[in-house]
């Protein structure tokens, strides 16, 4: 958690409570009191309010009209819909750079940052947030080598409920070492230079949460969600990365 803000800025306040929304300390549906987080950080109701605007604008919070501000429900239908665009763009972005053909420093720096995500996973207690960052800047790394960034950063941007729906994961199944191995398998393909079967690794890869959630989505964790709409036909079209 984020060290608490004294005489808090809304930038204070904002970037606080957007690190709690996405590593889910305040879950989905939970309801955050003005009041309390003036008390918190020793602000007046203006910056607290700008704050809540600003993550109302990102869609982490949902600011109801005499009712109060909470933290927004996750949306499975556009989780699915943001795996399946990552998947066709970074799927391509991966093919560009196995073409590229990276020489030996750039897979090392590939390599060093999987085996620190095996020395977190080796560890009693896994930080989350910290097995998060190496996993989005092994991600990271690829659309930087093909002078994407830009579309790196525009897709992290779009991700809110996904990278919420990822925490969830972690939190839930504790599986790091199927993500891990997931990232072998993909660094593999990258030493051998082969692009056939990426598209089929990554949508493994990218769709292994909502594998491994299962019914737990909406049976335990119900409550965090709100009713999806298209589940039965992602469910049927994500069959092709795990058949």
């Amino acid at each position: 958690m984020p060290e608490i803000a004294q005489n808090g800025t809304s930038l204070d306040i904002f970037s606080s409570l957007k690190h709690e929304l996405l590593d889910l300390t305040i879950k989905p549906g939970e309801q955050i009191l003005e009041s309390a987080v003036c008390e918190r950080f020793s602000s007046s109701r203006p910056p607290v309010r700008a704050a809540f605007q600003r993550l109302a604008d990102l869609g982490l919070v949902d600011i109801l009209p005499y009712k109060g501000v909470y933290a927004s429900l996750l949306d499975l239908d556009y989780i699915h819909q943001m795996i399946h665009m990552r998947t066709k763009v970074e799927g391509q972005i991966l093919v560009d750079f196995i073409n590229s053909k990276p020489d030996a420093f750039v897979l090392e720096e590939l390599e060093h940052n999987i085996r620190k995500q095996q020395i977190y996973i080796s560890q009693n207690e896994v930080n989350i947030n910290e097995f998060y960052d190496l996993d989005s800047q092994m991600h990271a790394f690829w659309f930087a080598a093909c002078k994407c960034s830009g579309i790196w950063n525009l897709i992290q941007q779009q991700e809110i409920h996904y990278t919420r729906f990822r925490m969830l994961d972690f939190v839930a199944t504790q599986k790091y070492e199927q993500i891990v191995g997931n990232h072998l398998e993909l660094l593999e393909e990258i030493k051998a230079g082969r692009t056939e079967s990426i598209d089929l690794i990554l949508g493994k890869h990218l769709n292994g949460g909502l594998r491994r959630m299962g019914e737990k989505v909406l049976k335990e964790y119900g409550q965090y969600f709100k009713p999806p709409q298209d589940q039965a036909f992602w469910m049927e079209y994500t069959k092709q990365y795990f058949s």
